[in-house]
């Protein structure tokens, strides 16, 4: 049965005597997803990674054998569907950190063969430069400046004034564009509203929409976390003008949260309601350095439209930058059937093994588990 826009298809059904019955329903026009996995396996692995912070070489050849040896021998997949990093690759923003990315990359798809299209990487707020985004801001006397002044687009100082060159200010995320290029074989868009990136799986009958939640950022403008709405609006309408897209199960990516106790997190809200009517399931992020969910419901109706968060903690942050209670972290997302299965893993000790994370709590008395479970 397909599903489109909100209706069930007729579908012809064949009786005992031969007659055919229609069955048909307008679902009370709300949006309903269907999993049809008739062109691909019955199970989907998902690997989502957050917060990698690499640095150097060592981390790159340790953390990918960790990795592999977690998935191959404790969780025992047959193999990766697709591969999602959800922000802050690097710490800095160096050509050398995105060396060491790449070579763990290399490193791993040796045992998971990964093709670009089943990878995808959206840059946080440690994939800019700030050297680069400094050199951006030209340093004016305020008195001799006579130009026009955007907000957000300068720097004040007592007597002094920094103003930016938009063009020299893009390429902050020159190098984390370089490292994007050498992985998918195409240079991530320094140009904002080009920085929502479709990445389609038909023999997974998936969709998924990488964002750029840091695009307003860099070293003085630390807290302006959000989405491009030139760029959302116009993903949203080639993924609506593209039939191919119409009945696969969409996943949105991008970096900060929705909502945090912080100033870091999206401030204007409104792009996740676009997401919900335009038939979006799951949005994965990172940033906050602690696994979470959580669920986003635009209708309150039975069978609305709903978003759920699937927040990955820290894969690799220096020790001081974990959270209290919270180690190393990372998701493997597993659909089945009308079920994604969220399995979160831990690693304790920086030469230690990977481990489940059970700290997901079941209710009174009841043991937490290292999984949970949403239906599609």
């Amino acid at each position: 049965m397909r599903v489109k826009d909100g209706y069930l298809f007729k579908r012809q059904v064949q009786t005992e005597s031969g007659k055919s019955n229609d069955y048909k329903s307008r679902a009370n026009h709300q949006t309903h997803y269907a999993r049809d996995f008739s062109n691909g396996t019955e199970t989907i692995y998902i690997l989502h990674l957050s917060d990698l912070h690499i640095t150097s070489p060592e981390q790159a050849t340790l953390w990918s054998n960790q990795l592999a040896q977690d998935l191959t021998q404790d969780l025992q997949i047959p193999r990766l569907d697709a591969l999602i990093f959800s922000g802050d690759i690097a710490n800095y923003s160096t050509e050398q950190e995105y060396q060491a990315a790449q070579q763990f990359l290399d490193n791993f798809r040796q045992d998971f063969p990964l093709e670009p299209k089943q990878i995808v990487i959206v840059p946080g707020n440690h994939d800019l430069n700030w050297k680069l985004a400094k050199r951006a801001y030209q340093l004016w006397d305020l008195e001799d400046y006579d130009g026009e002044l955007k907000e957000g687009h300068y720097i004040k100082g007592e007597d002094v004034i920094r103003v930016r060159d938009e063009t020299k200010y893009q390429q902050r995320f020159a190098h984390f564009s370089k490292f994007y290029q050498a992985i998918k074989a195409k240079p991530y868009p320094l140009e904002y509203d080009e920085q929502a990136i479709i990445d389609h799986l038909p023999d997974q009958n998936l969709l998924i929409l990488g964002l750029n939640s840091a695009w307003e950022l860099d070293h003085h403008f630390r807290n302006r976390a959000s989405i491009h709405p030139g760029a959302l609006s116009k993903s949203l309408t080639e993924i609506r003008r593209n039939q191919d897209y119409g009945n696969c199960l969409k996943i949105a990516v991008w970096h900060h949260p929705r909502t945090s106790t912080g100033s870091d997190s999206i401030s204007d809200q409104g792009f996740i309601e676009q997401l919900a009517v335009a038939g979006f399931r799951f949005f994965l992020h990172g940033h906050i350095h602690r696994a979470e969910t959580s669920l986003f419901r635009y209708d309150l109706s039975p069978g609305g439209r709903k978003l759920d968060q699937i927040c990955a903690g820290t894969f690799g942050a220096p020790t001081l930058e974990l959270r209290p209670g919270y180690p190393w972290q990372y998701n493997l997302l597993i659909f089945e059937g009308n079920q994604l299965t969220v399995r979160t893993r831990r690693r304790e000790e920086a030469n230690g093994a990977w481990k489940p994370d059970s700290r997901w709590m079941q209710g009174p008395g009841l043991s937490a588990l290292d999984y949970y479970c949403l239906e599609l």
